[in-house]
């Protein structure tokens, strides 16, 4: 396998992986899910002091922070795609190397806080841009 194919796959489990969590974060939640539907009303309700500017809800902190992994994801996909075709040279290996380090946190951070699709999607991910840096 080419290590353009490596690095087009792993940004593909990684635009994946970003519509999932999106899709999934702002999904309606089920009428039969009471206590969900009770804690993120909790949420709405529930005002967070700010260091600096105006107070947030836990809900539009933590759809804020989903947004920011959505994007982190995105733009991971998108640096895979772009380096892709690049020949091998140390600066695009550093930027494989980075791209797959982010991914590794997100499998992890996955593995520990979430469920198995995330974890999956962005370890391969890593795995398959670590292996691209070692090809020709």
């Amino acid at each position: 396998m080419s290590r353009a194919l490596l690095l087009r796959i792993a940004a593909i489990l990684c635009i994946i992986t970003c519509l999932g969590h999106t899709v999934g974060t702002f999904m309606a939640i089920p009428d039969e899910q009471v206590a969900m539907k009770e804690t993120v009303s909790i949420m709405q309700r529930t005002m967070v002091p700010m260091p600096v500017g105006t107070s947030r809800t836990y809900m539009q902190i933590l759809d804020g922070n989903n947004l920011c992994t959505s994007l982190l994801l995105l733009l991971l996909g998108v640096i895979l795609f772009s380096i892709a075709p690049f020949p091998k040279t140390s600066m695009v290996d550093r930027v494989i190397g980075i791209a797959a380090v982010a991914l590794t946190g997100f499998a992890v951070i996955s593995a520990i806080y979430f469920f198995p699709v995330p974890v999956v999607t962005t370890a391969l991910a890593s795995a398959l841009s670590l292996f691209a840096r070692t090809k020709s």
